[in-house]
């Protein structure tokens, strides 16, 4: 074996040593740093009551279920993401130089759930003048009567 290879096996055989035991030396104050990892679940939680409240208002749209459930399930699901985000603002985001796709699909959702809201607010501004129902803007019939509009 040349001195080349040897050293070429050599290195290769240092780094496998290094990604394996890299865990053990990313420690901060004596504990393994686990912010990302928390942190990312944390987002993770944020997107799925984000959704969670998005589809109980969709429910309610739909008269799936009553107003009084809607509004004590929706309490319930706002007081656990106000704990979260709580959380999220103790932990802050970890420095990892990019923005990570949590992070962007989030704001993409925000974005999504606020352009949903002002559009069912828009529609329910309109209503049926026979039966006092929402309707949309470009109905010429009521949905819920069939009277002409």
């Amino acid at each position: 074996m040349t001195l080349t290879s040897f050293i070429i096996v050599l290195f290769i055989f240092i780094m496998a040593g290094l990604i394996v035991l890299r865990p053990f030396l990313d420690r901060v104050d004596g504990r393994i740093s686990r912010t990302a990892g928390v942190y990312d679940s944390l987002l993770a939680e944020r997107e799925r009551l984000l959704s969670a409240i998005e589809e109980l208002d969709l429910d309610l749209e739909l008269k799936k279920i009553s107003p009084a459930e809607h509004a004590e399930d929706r309490a319930n699901l706002l007081s656990q993401a106000a704990d979260m985000l709580r959380e999220l603002d103790r932990i802050s985001k970890p420095k990892t130089g990019k923005k990570s796709a949590a992070t962007n699909q989030g704001d993409d959702l925000e974005k999504m759930i606020l352009d949903r809201r002002k559009k069912l607010q828009e529609q329910k501004a309109i209503t049926c003048s026979s039966c006092g129902e929402s309707i949309a803007e470009d109905d010429q019939f009521c949905s819920h009567c069939g009277e002409k509009q």
